[in-house]
């Protein structure tokens, strides 16, 4: 069973890479998948999750121009946080099912070109409230609106007090978006320790990326990354940590 889970899962993470890829780039969802540099159409075989990837070695069968890591690295990541759910969330599994969809999407664009689209943060929102109002969640209809204002107010205030303090931008508005969709989906606890975690996370790996490359303290790094790992270790995690 579950490695029928996991082949279904890893079919739903490439999907999700074509969603973050034509998502941001204000792509149309209908058409074949065409390789970025050269615009050749890509047959079914090369198309397998992560096996097409590892057959090709990484490169575009026609141009043989490189093809970024992380369609199976999101793969990868979406079969085995999508069967760690169905294990240990089992009955909440829908709803959050919606969440981590969104966080991966919300990942690998946040990863590749600093952006994260509203239609996979501010518009999920109502999903959240709802699925709390149903009993999907293990939050009532009050707590996920409090965790979403919470999650929405935090990061603003952060980033305002940042800009006065420097005067420059120190986070995305994506950044804000994404904390108040995880809060509408796990309250405020939620939205808290998810910040927490991706606080440490992302000043630990921040640290180090900016000592091992060379580059200067003011550089952008993606912040959307921690807070969808913060979210994903308090929703499988989460009675461990209160």
């Amino acid at each position: 069973m579950l490695l029928t889970y996991a082949l279904i899962f890893l079919c739903w993470g490439s999907f999700l890479n074509v969603v973050a890829f034509r998502l941001v780039r204000d792509e149309p969802f209908t058409g074949r998948s065409r390789c970025p540099h050269c615009q050749s159409t890509l047959a079914w075989h090369d198309l397998i999750p992560v096996i097409s990837w590892l057959a090709l070695r990484g490169k575009c069968r026609t141009c043989s121009n490189a093809i970024s890591p992380l369609y199976p690295l999101i793969e990868l990541a979406t079969a085995a946080m999508m069967c760690a759910l169905v294990y240990l969330t089992p009955e909440y599994f829908a709803a959050y099912f919606v969440l981590f969809s969104a966080l991966i999407i919300n990942t690998r664009s946040d990863l590749e070109t600093m952006l994260i689209s509203r239609a996979t943060t501010l518009w999920l929102i109502p999903v959240a409230l709802a699925c709390a109002a149903a009993g999907l969640l293990p939050i009532s209809l009050l707590a996920s609106a409090a965790g979403c204002l919470f999650g929405l107010g935090v990061l603003y205030g952060a980033s305002w007090l940042f800009r006065r303090a420097t005067g420059q931008d120190g986070l995305g508005q994506g950044d804000v978006d994404l904390l108040a969709l995880i809060g509408a989906f796990t309250g405020i606890a939620g939205a808290w320790w998810s910040l927490t975690i991706a606080s440490v996370l992302g000043s630990a790996i921040g640290i180090a990326y900016l000592a091992f490359t060379g580059k200067g303290r003011m550089t952008r790094i993606p912040f959307g990354p921690f807070l969808a790992a913060g979210a994903v270790a308090y929703v499988l995690l989460g009675q461990h940590l209160l």
